[in-house]
């Protein structure tokens, strides 16, 4: 009878979940009646961009009666959606005006994919036009035609370019047999983008490919970080300590992290240099070493798997490894189309990378040398010690690498979540249910990928199980006393991974240590004793080389800004919303249970953990309440830190509630069921779309096409060579390259006009930066021997333009006498500056 019951309560639960499933489906079905428009929709299509030429310089004459401007082009990927045009028109539009501008999309059969006509009285100059059409499912590597036409009184064309810059796509304005003469333009290609959308059976294809091509590079970089951490966790006072096996696995994945970095740090110190082969002999040996240390004490493998694997692992461990596997896929997903890891901060990474991976020693030790003039480096080189081993030890290309590597550390991060959250709570659906924030719903840590914020991504991995540690080493049992050591590891690797998050998480050990009354205090010293012995050369360093000319202080307009565009993208602040809404009632909790009842409460840690983050908020907020505030951080680079304690604080609470739940009656039970299944499905569905889609177009600096431009040039063009490059103003009075011309230096060693942004740290470069690019702002016209003269006179032999492009119009500089083109290809440029 009682098992009756209990199969019919499951069956009762079953039911509840799938009808809380099926109601959120059922009202995206809908359209999503009722929810507010400040929201994004919870799905839609993903659409990304297919074909895309960005430039424009004329416009061919607007098509009227039997004459045609026809574009063919050819489909890069499957799912073709849509095109978007730029019109062009002379004169204001007129509301009497009666012509009619229509565009037709064929395929190579001829058969008419879509057609639209409008009114030109509706249509406006430099008014973007989309062409939606049914999705092509096969569309990759084949051709369409775009047909432009107008009625005899159209006044409506669209913007060109006078170069024929595409190797697929070829433009014609034809005209029919009753026009007398062959109509002509200069205009050889449209401004012009295409977008396909995803489907599912394209995102699966297409994730198999980025498996087979980034497979064994994260494999390597999964064994070389787990490496130190394995070892560590080994010695005798370690061996114990962490039965749960995810949160063990995320404890060696951070102490790796760390202590990777430390490793570096010392052997640069001593005169030691890394190779690849000596990186594989640590790797494989220390493998075999764990393997043999591990070894069975038994013969009867029965009893080795029930004791060390049964025994300790549940049904959460096996949800979190499908969390991991599925975070792993929507990242993987998110940078699809791209060869090069996006914006500014990415280039500067890929140079140290460079210098690191060269040399063999960090930067401290060596400078730029080869790369650029600069003999210093103020900043962490953490991240690039990881980096540069990987390099070292499988010669991949340097863009590649730091792509599918920052990939798999976003990726990994929410298995160091879940092990802070364990270390910190000992529940292991607290930790899952953290991990699930930050893997799916939470807009950081995803978007780091966006700016290539590596180093800051590095150091959040650590932080999670830094937090638990530190709880655990002061409130833990006796055994936790011994964890010091690994505590100053992680610390020190903290340091050196990215100063800004050090800082970020000295206010929470000073917390954990102040609200514990001293408890374990010592251990507390003796970590930040250890941390500072080590740490003494590089704080002599950083003393010595930290004022470069160009420092990012809070003088700058708008540093200490709160950004409110973090704040309203995604569904993020429905999360502060309710993050914000439950502290009150946690709070009341735990004086409920402290000050009446006597007792611990679950409460305590959310609680320290919206102390700590409201702490550093308070903090970086000087200037907006009255008093000073610290120019070394400010409240951007918090906020998109804030990800790791709000995901604590609602997981901890989340599972709270559901173990509060789970107590009560059948009916509430199912209710609950009800309220909790359309919510998680709802941010579930929405958080997929929006990893797909985390990036920003816009940080794209280098595009594929340039890769080719980058290689050509590293094979022809002289040692000594030196370019100039497209830029813009970034930050502050710190210039970057607005293409591929960016990676010019870390890839081929040539000197640019402006390279990255690490030539602020030599005084005389970054004058000679500032002014030369100040200067070619003026330049307005690149067709006169004048403009070439003057890239001579500022040591010039060479100019690089890539697919974004900038300042310098590839279409001018071919009318220039004094300059040659030497390669041309899908939007890049290489000339050569003559002799006068």
């Amino acid at each position: 009878m009682e098992n009756e019951r209990r199969q019919v309560r499951w069956w009762l639960k079953g039911l509840a979940i799938l009808l809380g499933i099926g109601l959120i489906l059922l009202w995206d079905w809908w359209g999503e009646p009722g929810r507010p428009s400040t929201l994004l929709p919870m799905t839609s299509p993903i659409l990304a961009e297919d074909v895309v030429q960005g430039r424009l310089n004329a416009v061919p004459s607007a098509p009227t009666g039997d004459v045609r401007l026809t574009y063919r082009f050819v489909a890069q990927h499957n799912g073709l959606r849509e095109l978007e045009l730029l019109l062009a028109r002379s004169g204001d539009p007129d509301p009497e005006e009666n012509g009619r501008f229509t565009l037709t999309l064929t395929d190579s059969q001829g058969n008419q994919l879509a057609a639209q006509s409008l009114p030109t009285r509706q249509l406006k100059h430099n008014q973007p036009f989309v062409l939606r059409f049914p999705v092509q499912i096969d569309s990759a590597g084949r051709p369409y035609l775009l047909t432009v036409s107008g009625s005899d009184d159209n006044r409506v064309t669209v913007w060109g370019y006078t170069v024929d810059l595409l190797e697929e796509t070829n433009l014609s304005l034809e005209a029919g047999p009753l026009t007398g003469e062959s109509p002509e333009t200069d205009v050889q290609e449209l401004r012009f983008t295409s977008r396909y959308q995803l489907t599912w059976l394209d995102a699966l294809r297409r994730l198999g490919q980025l498996l087979w091509q980034n497979g064994g590079l994260m494999l390597l970089a999964l064994l070389f970080l787990l490496l130190p951490g394995a070892l560590l966790l080994q010695l005798r006072p370690f061996r114990h300590l962490l039965p749960d096996p995810m949160a063990k696995l995320g404890v060696m994945l951070a102490l790796g992290t760390a202590v990777w970095p430390v490793i570096w740090y010392l052997f640069s110190l001593l005169g030691g240099h890394f190779s690849g082969w000596l990186l594989w002999l640590l790797v494989v040996g220390g493998w075999l070493l764990i393997m043999y240390l591990k070894r069975p004490v038994t013969l009867s493998p029965r009893h080795l798997v029930t004791l060390s694997f049964r025994r300790h692992w549940h049904k959460e461990h096996t949800l979190l490894l499908l969390l991991l596997a599925v975070g792993l896929a929507v990242r993987l997903l998110a940078v699809r189309d791209i060869i090069f890891p996006p914006w500014v901060d990415s280039v500067r990474h890929g140079v140290i990378t460079a210098v690191m991976s060269q040399s063999g020693q960090t930067i401290t030790q060596t400078g730029y040398e080869s790369f650029l003039p600069v003999d210093r480096f103020p900043y962490h080189f953490g991240f690039h010690t990881l980096s540069s081993s990987l390099v070292l030890m499988t010669g991949q290309e340097i863009p590649r690498l730091l792509l599918g590597f920052g990939q798999l550390l976003n990726a990994l991060l929410p298995l160091t979540v879940y092990a802070g959250s364990w270390l910190l709570t000992r529940q292991r659906r607290a930790g899952l249910l953290a991990a699930f924030l930050v893997t799916i719903p939470l807009f950081f840590p995803a978007y780091y990928a966006t700016w290539g914020r590596y180093t800051q991504l590095s150091a959040m991995l650590l932080m999670p199980v830094l937090l638990g540690l530190t709880w655990r080493l002061v409130c833990g049992a006796k055994g936790w006393r011994r964890t010091w050591p690994l505590l100053a590891l992680l610390v020190v690797g903290l340091f050196l991974l990215h100063f800004r998050v050090f800082v970020f998480y000295v206010p929470f050990a000073g917390l954990v240590c102040l609200l514990s009354w001293g408890r374990n205090g010592r251990f507390l010293w003796l970590t930040a004793g250890a941390s500072v012995f080590l740490l003494i050369p590089q704080l002599i360093y950083l003393l010595q080389n930290s004022a470069p000319r160009q420092t990012i202080t809070a003088r700058l307009p708008g540093y200490t800004a709160f950004p409110t565009a973090y704040y309203t993208a995604g569904w993020d602040r429905l999360f502060l919303w309710l993050a914000g809404g439950l502290l009150l009632p946690i709070l009341l909790i735990w004086l409920w249970r402290r000050l009446w009842q006597g007792r611990q409460s679950w409460t305590a840690v959310p609680l320290i953990v919206a102390l700590w983050a409201g702490l550093v908020l308070l903090l970086l907020s000087g200037e907006h309440l009255g008093f000073p505030s610290i120019n070394l951080v400010n409240l951007n680079s918090y906020y998109i830190t804030t990800f790791l304690p709000l995901a604590l604080f609602l997981g901890i609470v989340g599972a709270a509630f559901w173990r509060w739940l789970r107590r009560q009656a059948e009916l509430l039970q199912i209710a609950g069921i009800l309220l909790l299944m359309p919510m998680g499905t709802a941010v579930t569905l929405f958080g997929l779309q929006q990893q797909i889609t985390i990036l920003n177009e816009q940080t794209l600096l280098a595009q594929p096409a340039d890769a080719a431009a980058l290689a050509w040039l590293d094979e022809n063009l002289p040692e000594d060579a030196v370019l100039a490059v497209n830029s813009w103003l970034w930050l502050g009075n710190t210039w970057s390259g607005s293409d591929g011309g960016a990676w010019i230096v870390p890839l081929t060693g040539r000197q640019t006009s402006t390279p990255p942004a690490d030539y602020i740290y030599n005084r005389d470069l970054a004058d000679f930066v500032q002014s030369f690019n100040e200067e070619m702002a003026t330049v307005l016209d690149w067709r006169t021997p004048e403009a070439a003269n003057w890239l001579r006179e500022q040591g010039m032999t060479h100019v690089f333009i890539g697919v974004r492009g900038g300042q310098m119009d590839p279409a001018q500089l071919l009318q220039n006498p004094a300059v040659e083109r030497i390669y041309g290809r899908n939007g890049t440029f290489i000339f050569k500056l003559l002799e006068e």
